[in-house]
C-alpha cells in the first residue's frame, strides 16, 4: 500500500518526537564535579656528595680566614711594641758614644787639677772637643756656617744688627751661639748679629733683620 507524501511528513515528524524525547537532558547527562585534592608537599632533592663537599670546604675557609685575622692582629701588637721598644731605646748607641766623651773630660778634669799647665789643659780640651765633633759628624749632625755670610732666615737667627765698616748690610758678622743641622734639617739656628752697613741710618730694603734686639 502506497503512502501519500501527507503520511510519510506526519511519520518523520512523530519519529523525531520519540527520538528527542528519549535523549536525556544535559543537567542528567553530565557527572557531578569533584573538587581536585590539593598537591602534595615536594620533599627537597636528598643532599648530593657535591653539595657536602661545598658545605664542609666553606666551613674550613671561615675557619682558616679566622685564624688569619687573628695571626694578623698578633703581628700588629707585636710589631707596635717593637717599634715602641725602637723608639724607646733609639738613642742608647749614641748615648754609648757620648760615654766616651765624657771619659776623656773627666780625664782631663784630673790632668789640669794635678797640673797647672794651661797648655796641656788647653790640648786636652781640644781632643775632647774634636773627638765630640767627630761623633756628631758620623751621626749626619755639622754645624751651620753663618759668619761672613749672607743672613739666611732659614739658617739664623738675628739677635740684632751693628754697624760695620767693611760687611755690607745684612751680612752675618758675629756668632752668638752655634747653629746645627742634622742633614738636611735644622736642629738649631745660628743665633748671629748681623751688619747694618757702613752708614748705619740707610734705609733697609725689608728683607734684613730688624735692628731691635730680640728676646728669647
Amino acid at each position: 500500500m502506497k503512502l501519500g507524501r501527507g503520511s510519510k511528513t506526519r511519520m518523520g515528524e512523530q519519529d523525531a518526537k520519540q527520538a528527542v524525547g528519549s535523549q536525556p537532558s544535559p543537567a542528567e547527562a553530565a557527572p557531578p564535579v569533584v573538587p581536585a585534592p590539593p598537591p602534595a608537599p615536594v620533599a627537597p632533592p636528598p643532599e648530593t656528595d657535591e653539595l657536602a663537599a661545598l658545605r664542609r670546604e666553606v666551613a674550613e675557609l671561615r675557619d682558616k680566614n679566622l685564624r688569619l685575622l687573628a695571626d694578623a692582629q698578633n703581628l700588629h701588637k707585636r710589631t707596635q711594641r717593637e717599634k715602641d721598644e725602637a723608639l724607646r731605646y733609639a738613642e742608647g748607641d749614641f748615648a754609648r758614644e757620648l760615654l766616651v766623651v765624657l771619659d776623656d773630660l773627666e780625664r782631663t778634669r784630673a790632668s789640669a787639677q794635678a797640673d797647672a799647665d794651661a797648655q796641656a789643659l788647653a790640648e786636652g780640651v781640644r781632643i775632647v772637643y774634636e773627638h765630640f765633633l767627630k761623633i756628631l759628624q758620623d751621626r749626619g749632625i755639622s754645624p751651620i756656617e753663618a759668619v761672613g755670610r749672607p743672613f739666611n732666615p732659614d739658617f739664623h737667627e738675628a739677635l740684632l744688627q751693628r754697624p760695620h765698616p767693611t760687611h755690607p748690610a745684612g751680612t752675618v758678622i758675629e756668632e752668638a751661639a752655634r747653629g746645627w743641622r742634622m742633614r738636611e734639617r735644622v736642629l738649631r739656628p745660628s743665633r748671629v748679629i748681623v751688619s747694618a752697613g757702613a752708614d748705619a741710618g740707610r734705609a733697609s730694603d725689608g728683607k734684613q733683620p730688624d735692628q731691635t734686639q730680640r728676646k728669647d
